[in-house]
């Protein structure tokens, strides 16, 4: 009885982290296309208000799960994007109080803090580091877009954004295979409810 209940909250787990790391990924693809020049700023991202709500969710669950740093990394984009979603719905509406400059530093503590994330997230695998070291470096680039008005900045964060969220979304994938190929339960076992979270 207890091993098939270790195995439910380990299976549950990597539920978590697959859809987690799905919405951070389909999120940062829709402002990645904008940023690098694909497309104008308001397509895709009315969905953006959602797919925060899910990462919220998600960390909530992932916290329950004992996956700490999924759990921070899903708080932390629900925050971001959610932001970005209302920022933009007042863009739309012509209510913008600050100069772009404003969001640089915006984009700055952020990177400031996927910085230490990433640092901290070498033993995790090396998919979910990449792509922590990719939001931090996107963030940067964005932070430097806004303070200097360039939009060649913009457009490399853009393009940088795409490389990272293709990086989430690997790593989601990687969540749930790695689980489909567990065939014995005791691999599964000693995976992700012994470990923070399962190396890519």
């Amino acid at each position: 009885m207890d091993g098939y209940t270790t195995l439910n909250l380990g299976s549950r787990a990597v539920a978590v982290s697959t859809v987690g790391y799905l919405c951070f990924g389909l999120a940062g693809w829709m402002i990645s296309m904008s940023a690098a020049g694909w497309y104008s700023g308001q397509y895709g991202l009315t969905a953006l208000f959602p797919l925060a709500v899910v990462l919220a969710i998600m960390g909530i669950l992932g916290f329950v799960c004992g996956r700490g740093l999924d759990s921070i990394i899903f708080f932390t984009g629900a925050t971001l994007f959610g932001t970005a979603s209302a920022y933009k719905l007042l863009v739309g509406v012509g209510k913008v109080p600050d100069p772009v400059s404003y969001l640089g530093w915006f984009a700055c503590l952020f990177a400031i803090f996927f910085g230490y994330i990433w640092a901290g997230s070498f033993k995790s695998g090396t998919n979910r580091m990449m792509f922590l070291l990719g939001t931090w470096l996107t963030l940067v680039i964005g932070a430097i877009g806004a303070w200097t008005g360039a939009s060649g900045w913009f457009m490399a964060s853009g393009y940088l954004g795409l490389i990272t969220s293709a990086f989430a979304i690997v790593v989601s994938a990687n969540e749930v295979v790695r689980l489909g190929s567990n065939v014995n339960p005791n691999i599964e076992t000693a995976g992700p409810t012994v470990k923070p979270m399962a190396a890519d």
